[in-house]
């Protein structure tokens, strides 16, 4: 069991690579660690939110998120701009690489939902969607 479902999070993540290099995003993908890319779907989920709000969201302290978002500013996925109304507040959003690697998750995880829901009959595929909302629910607790 242990193998393939290693053979099939790296055939994953091979297609989000494919996918990505296919819409444009850079290299850097390579880079990025699993971590950061909950920063960035976070990011992404909430709009703009502030250094606060994402440490809330992702259940890290805010000099984890902090150093998080400095390094994905370094990248080039991630801005930081002070809030007009409090100047101590800062808030972060994503720049156009960053919406087009989000994008490209998207993409990656619909081109691999058609490869399987067309490799399994219909039964099966039902099957493997419901074994996996099972999981979902079991992972997150």
């Amino acid at each position: 069991m242990e193998k393939i479902l290693i053979e099939f999070v790296d055939t994953l993540d091979g297609l989000l690579k494919k996918v990505t290099a296919k819409v444009g995003v850079d290299s850097g993908l390579s880079k990025l660690t699993i971590n950061q890319f909950h920063y960035i779907d976070a990011i992404n989920n909430l709009g703009e939110p502030t250094f606060t709000e994402l440490a809330a969201e992702l259940a890290v302290t805010k000099a984890s998120v902090t150093a998080g978002i400095n390094k994905l500013i370094a990248m080039g996925y991630v801005i930081k701009t002070q809030s007009s109304e409090d100047k101590r507040v800062f808030h972060v959003g994503l720049t156009e690489a960053g919406g087009q690697l989000v994008q490209a998750k998207y993409q990656a995880l619909a081109e691999y939902g058609e490869f399987i829901t067309g490799a399994l009959s219909e039964n099966e595929a039902r099957q493997f969607e419901e074994i996996l909302t099972k999981l979902v629910k079991v992972f997150k607790g």
